[in-house]
């Protein structure tokens, strides 16, 4: 039983694999969802119990905070996900209060984009709901994951307007059940992945489908992140890498995710260092 699941494995995984060494863990929260990291040196969390938004260097330390519970500008209602990626913003979904927020890299407001707004004016087949996941893809394009009647995806330009949905949730190739991550590719686009299989599907930057990248294993996907043309799928032991460039699995790093939390997500700050993301604190992990 054993060495046939070595030799599935290997059919997928033609790579040296390794354990991840732990260094530490950091930061203390009520029920965090998401990580994302910023210049390599700058960690920024969201709580959805607390409501609020938390950037924090590389040592641990609180550098600032956003939020609370709430409706207006200054106040968040289920902060779900975030993306500081470009080094100078960080988008955050605030889910129940179904609009984006885009903060500077000190989480000072200078924008955001109603969906609420927006749905007053477009068509029904068109309205948009509790966006639960963004990607920054360049200066003109923001992409999301959320409820749109047929869609389960947005573009939005400039945050001011959105210009395409995308994503059938019926049928397709291009069908999404259960989205939850989006992230950036190499080649100005976007992976997104389906909770309900643990497919990660490729569309363009038009929102045209591109391919699927089936699950390898029957372990459940938990999240993915984007560094160096490389794909960072994480489950509850492991994480692989894909490399976009070279359209394979490249690498394997176990972990031991006993006594960390529940796990959520995780960041790469470059080819050595990784962030797991649990709901109480953030685990710091060497690639060896």
């Amino acid at each position: 039983m054993v060495l046939g699941f070595l030799y599935l494995l290997s059919t997928f995984f033609t790579f040296q694999t390794d354990s991840l060494v732990y260094k530490e863990s950091i930061g203390d929260f009520k029920n965090a969802a998401a990580i994302s990291s910023s210049r390599e040196d700058l960690i920024f969390i969201t709580d959805i119990q607390l409501n609020k938004i938390y950037k924090y260097s590389l040592t641990g330390k609180l550098l600032g905070t956003f939020g609370g519970t709430g409706f207006n500008l200054n106040s968040l209602d289920q902060p779900v996900a975030i993306d500081a990626s470009n080094g100078l913003d960080v988008f955050v979904c605030d889910y129940q209060n179904n609009r984006i927020q885009r903060y500077d890299i000190n989480l000072n407001l200078v924008g955001t984009f109603s969906l609420n707004s927006y749905n007053l004016t477009a068509e029904n087949s068109g309205k948009i709901y509790y966006p639960n996941g963004i990607a920054f893809l360049n200066t003109s394009e923001v992409f999301i994951i959320a409820d749109a009647a047929n869609y389960k995806a947005a573009k939005l330009k400039a945050l001011e307007e959105v210009s395409n949905l995308f994503a059938n949730s019926n049928i397709g190739l291009e069908r999404l059940g259960s989205p939850s991550k989006i992230v950036r590719g190499s080649n100005l686009d976007v992976w997104i992945l389906d909770k309900d299989n643990s497919d990660i599907i490729n569309f363009d930057n038009y929102g045209t489908y591109v391919r699927r990248l089936k699950n390898p294993d029957k372990d459940t996907v938990i999240s993915i992140t984007y560094n160096s043309d490389n794909l960072y799928i994480l489950k509850s032991s492991s994480i692989a890498v894909y490399d976009l460039k070279l359209n394979k699995y490249t690498a394997y790093h176990k972990y031991d995710g006993n006594n960390l939390g529940v796990i959520k997500d995780l960041a790469v700050l470059n080819k050595n260092n990784v962030l797991i993301l649990s709901n109480i604190k953030i685990h710091k992990y060497i690639i060896q």
